[in-house]
């Protein structure tokens, strides 16, 4: 074949493509949003690629070092971003509505098709029937009812709803920003009564001398441009030391040093940190004199010094907890001192455990000792977000009513399935009404919840701790219902009604996470551009828009002219068509700059059509954002304790201020290794007597092959992942296993049958077992397991929901496990 010929192929081939730009924004980006650039011909997806917005024509992400320093690259999708495409005519696809006949749950029932109507109809009467008998606090929609808001589309109408506080990712540090820093993530993420933010810009990487990741694996785990900029400073000279009980991703690309240490232990290793800071007078005299309260500053040495229990907290006391030798503890100490502006980025896996909230806490104060927690180069070390956006966003208006409910916050995010088993046990007498309030986090002024209608979002029931309890707690409600993509997604089991989904990536004008837009910027980090993000192909024929369905709801409850008046009366069909037309208002409304702000930022808006064709919109980044930039910047005070400083001891705590009454348990003012009201070590620690049955601490790492748990039967990723479990020679040999034996894995919780894998790159005593596969049953019914034996590894099946007497704020995602050859006794 010709030249000739091969180009006119590859050019036939093109013909009549249609090109759409899109995000796969799920929870878990929070640093950016990808831009993914569809080509679609006859009604089908063709590719998906990366835009090239910035560097048209060129395949790279940047040109040269001011672009770079100004956020000027490109913003590639991940490999799953790429692998989205697969879900779209996945063998398993929900395609129309099922009813389920029988009871909830595997084995107890089946599913029929039905007609819309029928659904529509059938959700309608059981969440009026659900009110009527049980309130207004029993109604429940679990996609990203958090961060004290309601999921519920149209609660706020129809006078019912619950909202919780917490939230999965950043439950660990969240409590330690608030009594330590005043700062609240609400009030800055979602109300924006504060300008306060915590977050950094990626591009400020490259003012830092030293970068610790400390439980951190950005490689895989944070999408976006942060893993990018970690590798542009390790090329310019930056030393990158990681600290986690496996040798990661990140550590073997990223880091000039690994520290392994014991899981479950990293309080101690910062405490011990913190003494030879305090014994060598190194900390940073200055930025402690004008941002830290004294009173705490010495209440924390006093501990570490052994003021407290005649213990000093030096690297000898720690060495012999977390397995990290005295000399690498001490030189660390003294580098880390040193070499500001350090950022100390201690993530997600090490505080989301029971009494993790001590080291993201311990975390700060060390930033704060060091004069590295807001400043250039520096981080704030907890949740990591929010940064302030750079552009003013256009805004699609569809003239929905105020607001007349505000949903109450009745409990913590992750205690959804504690609400339904201590409700019943408070009514039959067998709990008090303080217990019940503890268990879940209620705050005092909040009515008791009754959630008896779960309207599921996502597939929650695999989402959080110990899932058994989760099955149980849903097959006792009232009525359930919910979205999914997939027949073997495990929540499914427990609904009553399914409906199908669309792929709002592709299939859709549905809003995104947090319910934004298809305006959309990333929520923190890179804010510094927006797209639009339309859609590119249709879904399967009976799958239908969630907006389309939630306002149908809203139409059978009476409240659709409050909801969605602009809508209310469009098909389906022309659904999408008729949304787009009020994007481009939003749009035109905007380019007509009529406060001058684009123009100030050197904006020149494009007509509607012409944007469309590359809708994304960029600027500059002059000076990188760091935490607590702004109120700094406008000489105002970042830190919203009760001193008006950075608190080492928390007066909100010593004081019993109401602020801390909705964490349910207790805490100490102060990090300390031993808190006082606990008569034990932690339920997932290493030291714990459960530690004689169960001698394997388990952590639970994100995978490079999923998005936290979706995309686990996406074929592109599924069949080229090895999904088993980690463990060290030594506990191998121990146990007469080989690299990829058959074993079984078991708790008092859940058991599951895996292969496993047999590495150097785990400590000695830990094992690894990636979140978020779906639960796959066996025939094989325990007392553990009562639907079977997991065959595929959903580590929520092996993890306790424990956290009373301490706070109920955490996402637990660590437990104590054993594993053996399967066949052998357990």
């Amino acid at each position: 074949m010709s030249k000739e010929q091969i180009i006119s192929d590859l050019v036939q081939r093109h013909e009549d493509e249609k090109i759409c730009y899109t995000t796969c924004m799920q929870n878990g980006c929070w640093d950016a949003i990808c831009i993914l650039r569809t080509r679609s011909k006859d009604g089908k997806l063709v590719a998906v690629e990366p835009g090239d917005n910035v560097n048209p024509g060129e395949a790279r992400e940047d040109i040269a070092d001011d672009l770079i320093k100004q956020g000027m690259v490109q913003q590639r999708p991940c490999v799953m971003g790429h692998a989205w495409k697969k879900e779209i005519s996945a063998p398993t696809r929900i395609t129309k509505p099922l009813k389920r006949i029988g009871g909830r749950g595997y084995g107890n029932g089946y599913f029929v098709e039905i007609s819309w109507e029928e659904a529509l109809d059938t959700i309608a009467a059981k969440m009026t029937e659900t009110i009527n008998r049980f309130g207004p606090y029993s109604i429940f929609h679990t996609h990203l009812s958090f961060f004290k808001t309601s999921a519920l589309p149209f609660g706020t109408y129809i006078h019912a709803g619950l909202a919780s506080w917490g939230d999965q990712s950043t439950s660990g540090s969240t409590l330690g920003e608030q009594i330590h820093l005043g700062f609240d993530l609400v009030k800055s993420l979602i109300t924006r009564e504060e300008n306060t933010c915590v977050g950094f810009e990626a591009p400020d990487l490259l003012n830092s001398k030293l970068i610790v990741l400390w439980g951190f694996d950005p490689v895989v785990g944070w999408h976006g441009s942060v893993p990018y900029y970690i590798k542009l400073a390790k090329e310019k000279g930056t030393p990158v030391i990681c600290i986690d009980p496996r040798y990661t991703g990140s550590a073997e690309i990223l880091a000039d040093q690994w520290i392994p240490i014991r899981p479950g232990t990293d309080l101690a290793m910062l405490l011990a940190v913190a003494q030879v800071i305090y014994e060598e007078e190194l900390w940073n005299k200055d930025y402690v004199n004008k941002y830290v309260d004294m009173d705490g500053f010495e209440k924390l040495k006093n501990y570490l010094m052994g003021g407290e229990d005649g213990e000093i907290k030096n690297p000898e006391w720690a060495e012999k907890i977390c397995a990290v030798p005295a000399e690498t503890i001490r030189a660390f100490a003294r580098l880390y001192a040193a070499s500001g502006p350090v950022h100390l980025q201690c993530h997600y896996s090490v505080t989301k455990r029971h009494l993790g909230d001590y080291v993201a806490s311990m975390a700060m104060i060390l930033q704060s000792m060091t004069g590295n927690l807001s400043v250039p180069g520096g981080c704030e070390s907890g949740a990591t977000l929010v940064t302030p956006p750079r552009i003013p966003m256009p805004l699609a208006d569809f003239q929905r009513a105020p607001m007349e409910y505000f949903a109450p916050v009745c409990f913590q995010n992750n205690k959804t399935a504690e609400v339904v088993i201590m409700r019943e046990k408070y009514e039959n007498g067998e709990a008090t009404e303080q217990e019940f309030r503890a268990a879940i986090g209620c705050p005092p002024d909040s009515p008791l919840p009754n959630i008896q209608f779960i309207f599921y979002g996502n597939n929650q029931l695999l989402s959080h701790q110990d899932v058994n309890k989760r099955f149980e707690a849903a097959s006792k409600v009232f009525f359930t219902c919910g979205l999914a993509w997939h027949t073997t997604a495990p929540t499914v089991e427990w609904m009553d009604i399914v409906l199908p989904a669309p792929l709002h990536q592709f299939e859709s004008t549905d809003p995104f996470l947090l319910g934004q837009q298809r305006f959309i910027m990333g929520p923190s980090g890179m804010r510094n551009y927006f797209m639009y993000c339309g859609k590119s192909i249709n879904p399967p024929e009976d799958v239908r828009p969630i907006e389309w369905i939630n306002t149908e709801l809203a139409k059978r409850l009476g409240v659709v002219n409050k909801y969605n008046p602009r809508l209310k009366d469009v098909p389906h069909d022309k659904w999408d068509e008729e949304v787009e037309k009020i994007y481009r208002e939003g749009y035109e409304r905007w380019a007509k700059d009529e406060d001058g702000q684009l123009k100030a930022l050197g904006i020149i808006p494009k007509p509607w059509e012409e944007f469309l064709k590359d809708p994304i919109v960029r600027i500059p980044i002059d000076e990188p954002y760091y935490p607590f930039k702004s109120p700094i910047a406008e000489g105002g005070n970042p830190f919203k304790t009760m001193s008006g400083k950075i608190e080492f001891s928390s007066k909100f705590v010593e004081t019993g201020h109401v602020m801390t009454k909705e964490f349910g348990g207790k805490v100490d003012p102060i990090p300390r290794w031993q808190p006082s009201y606990m008569n034990e070590p932690a339920y997932d620690s290493f030291y714990h007597p459960r530690v004689r049955r169960y001698p394997l601490s388990m952590v639970t790492p994100v995978s490079l092959y999923r998005m936290l748990s979706c995309n686990d039967p996406n074929p592109l990723l599924r069949d080229c992942y090895q999904h088993r479990v980690w463990l060290n020679p030594s506990d191998a040999g121990a146990r007469e296993i080989k690299d990829n034996d058959k074993v079984i894995v078991y708790n008092e919780y859940g058991e599951m049958i895996l292969n496993a894998y047999v590495t150097s790159k785990v400590m000695p005593g830990t094992t690894a077992i990636h979140f978020g596969a779906w639960y796959k049953p066996n025939a094989v019914k325990t007392k553990r397991m009562k639907y079977g034996i997991d065959m595929r590894g959903a580590v929520n099946f092996l993890i306790g929901d424990k956290h009373l007497p301490h706070v109920v704020n955490a996402l637990l995602t660590s437990g104590l496990v054993e594993v053996k050859k399967f066949g052998g006794e357990e």
